[in-house]
């Protein structure tokens, strides 16, 4: 390969994490919010997320499984950020801002993790229409009546399809606790 092919695919690569990263970032803050004390946190790792995924290598062109990445990648940076302040706050005298109590606890984030492995693992029992009629609802953010044009059925079928999807996944996630 030329230097140029190189640079073109780097930039390409570059474009659609980027368009990727915009079209999830508004949810990925909100997720970051929901964990993070302060709002500076939250969007300074929103910002170091989208970093580590221009550095990653070998992503997918999944918008879904790029998602996933991001979030994950978001997640382990976020609890950085909690053990940063644990050890910064036991090792030094001053007072630090310490996470707010209603930030959820360790043992929480681990039981939902577990759970969202769960919720994977179910994904892949789901029937392929049922399983993309879940992801476009929950992953892109899709309303039944787009997804019902998209696929090509009723508003009703994408309903009992998601309703399907959900409770399966609820029976699983009980299933392991």
């Amino acid at each position: 390969m030329t230097s140029d092919s190189n640079d073109t695919e780097g930039a390409a690569r570059t474009r659609y994490v980027t368009q990727v990263f915009e079209h999830f970032r508004a949810p990925l803050t909100r997720y970051l919010k929901s964990l993070l004390a302060r709002r500076e946190d939250a969007e300074d790792v929103a910002q170091e997320t989208y970093l580590r995924l221009l550095g990653a290598g070998g992503l997918e062109r999944s918008d879904v499984r790029v998602r996933a990445y991001m979030f994950k990648v978001a997640t382990n940076l976020a609890y950085d950020r909690f053990r940063e302040r644990r050890v910064r706050k036991h090792d030094s005298d001053a007072v630090l801002e310490s996470v707010p109590d209603n930030a959820p606890s360790i043992e929480r984030i681990v039981t939902m993790e577990q759970s969202v492995a769960i919720v994977k693992r179910t994904l892949l029992e789901l029937a392929p229409r049922c399983r993309e009629v879940f992801l476009l609802r929950v992953a892109s953010e899709r309303s039944y009546e787009d997804i019902a044009e998209r696929l090509g059925v009723s508003k009703r079928t994408v309903e009992r399809e998601m309703q399907h999807a959900l409770d399966l996944c609820q029976r699983r996630l009980q299933e392991g606790e």
